[in-house]
């Protein structure tokens, strides 16, 4: 499990107002903050790390397996958004309004199961991202692309941990409930 503080600060100050939330005014949060925040920047920090280990790959290697890291988290979210999207949000708000809603999955819990499955994962490949980038701290004398890099990579995992939380937390303990 994670070893460094869920959320930060300003993001614990933000929990209380969503807890407010409907299921599907948490719903449409999660999709116009969180999703769209993944599609816009994953790219973007793609293209940073690309850069990082083209310019410094050679003579540092980890960069090499912070690429690989960060690379198969951002393809394991794009099909982990979809399956969000696509399966488990429709159901949730089916289940919140009392519609009918054709579900080959049986009863909510199963997908909440399978999207709290990939949670863990992300975790772990967050910890082997904090741990291969010291904690978003570039060496002494770093270039500029190692620092926006860094910073991006902080910002991107700050909003995951926020996503992460706010269906946990929220969204899927309050869909249970009914």
């Amino acid at each position: 499990m994670i070893s460094r503080d869920f959320l930060l600060p300003q993001q614990t100050a933000q929990i209380s107002q969503l807890s407010t939330l409907s299921l599907i005014e948490l719903i449409e949060h999660i999709e116009a903050t969180h999703h769209i925040y993944v599609r816009d920047n994953a790219p973007i920090l793609q293209e940073y790390i690309a850069q990082l280990v083209t310019s410094y790959g050679e003579q540092q290697p980890q960069l090499t397996a912070l690429a690989n890291w960060v690379n198969a988290l951002i393809g394991e979210l794009m099909p982990h958004l979809m399956k969000e999207e696509r399966v488990l949000f429709p159901a949730i708000r089916a289940l919140s309004t009392g519609e009918e809603f054709n579900a080959c999955f049986g009863h909510i819990q199963n997908p909440i199961n399978a999207m709290d499955h990939e949670h863990r994962n992300t975790e772990q490949a967050l910890e082997n991202i904090y741990q291969l980038t010291n904690d978003f701290q570039p060496p002494e004398g770093a270039s500029q692309i190692w620092h926006n890099c860094y910073n991006k990579l902080a910002e991107f995992t700050a909003d995951l941990r926020m996503h992460i939380y706010v269906e946990d937390k929220l969204l899927f303990t309050k869909a249970l409930s009914l």
